[in-house]
């Protein structure tokens, strides 16, 4: 018997990546630049949507046939999940712990270290004989706001390097129970008791309403100007104008930032604040890209969770079902 093709809409930028992870019979269409009411008319015929973004506009009340709408990462905040038609499930995937722990730690260690500073006068032959040694990460204080998979993992880098590790969570008696060993676990709202003593704060954390604008003008006073702030978590977890001023000011050292305050349209140049981080010389910016090895499991996450859906099977990593 022949296998009806499952009718798969993904982004267009994505299809040639993701297409050899499919073993079902199946149709791929793009999604790219069409209008709301093209994707709307698109989606009356298709069964799983593959994307971070469901808008109110893309459904067609009864006539939208979605039965899966797939996230590509961990954040469903592109989701509208009141407009997710009934019958549908939304779904995402994570994989990404530890190329996030990574970029994490090579941010905390190019920013304890001067890393571009160093290479920079070096490259004019200045060797830094005036420049006192560099510390290591051993010893330090780190704080981790948000003690999901990232966090997690986050704890456990911080564990192998000797630092003092401190997590918060907004469900520290559930995380207390499991594996955090060798460090401290506490609420989300003892973070000004931990933040004067933080040699580097990650912040870790999704944005949602008790945690956007977590971190502003107040928080950011409570840190030593020695300590850094590192954000792979959500840009809005910490306000936009508080840490530039912060920054500018210098009242903390540095800040490794992987997430921002707008993003551009598929292909356009647009720069990540209305702040002009760029000019400073104690901020890294990085474009909060995934690893190969992150988005290989993840494809295959995805494609499983599709070979579930043509079989009536369970899925993996349910997020809500409408």
């Amino acid at each position: 018997m022949t296998q009806t093709p499952v009718r798969i809409v993904i982004h267009d930028l994505f299809i040639d990546e993701f297409k050899p992870f499919l073993d079902v019979t199946h149709t791929l269409k793009p999604l790219g630049k069409q209008s709301d009411a093209e994707i709307a008319d698109l989606l009356c015929e298709t069964d799983v949507l593959v994307a971070d973004v469901f808008k109110r506009s893309w459904r067609k009340d009864h006539l939208c046939a979605v039965k899966l709408v797939h996230s590509t990462g961990a954040g469903v905040d592109g989701v509208d999940i009141s407009s997710l038609p009934k019958g549908c499930t939304l779904c995402n995937v994570y994989g990404h712990e530890r190329g996030m722990a990574e970029l994490a730690f090579m941010l905390m260690t190019a920013l304890q270290r001067k890393l571009f500073a160093i290479d920079k006068l070096l490259r004019k032959g200045d060797w830094m004989h005036q420049v006192p040694y560099l510390p290591e990460l051993r010893y330090r204080n780190l704080l981790i706001i948000g003690l999901g998979k990232i966090g997690q993992e986050l704890m456990r880098w911080g564990n192998f390097l000797e630092m003092k590790v401190t997590a918060l969570t907004r469900s520290p008696e559930k995380m207390r129970k499991e594996d955090t060993s060798h460090g401290t676990v506490s609420g989300l709202n003892d973070l000004t008791k931990y933040l004067p003593s933080a040699d580097f704060v990650i912040v870790a954390v999704p944005a949602t309403s008790d945690t956007i604008n977590l971190i502003g003008e107040t928080e950011l006073k409570q840190m030593k100007p020695s300590a850094f702030l590192i954000n792979i978590g959500r840009a809005a977890v910490v306000n936009e104008q508080a840490l530039y001023q912060t920054l500018l000011n210098r009242n903390i050292a540095g800040a490794g930032l992987d997430v921002w305050y707008q993003y551009p349209e598929t292909g356009q140049i647009k720069l990540p604040s209305s702040q002009p981080f760029y000019e400073l010389d104690n901020v890294i910016m990085t474009p909060h890209k995934p690893t190969i090895e992150t988005m290989d499991y993840r494809w295959r996450e995805i494609a499983a969770n599709i070979k579930r859906f043509t079989k009536g099977e369970p899925y993996k990593s349910i997020v809500h079902s409408a």
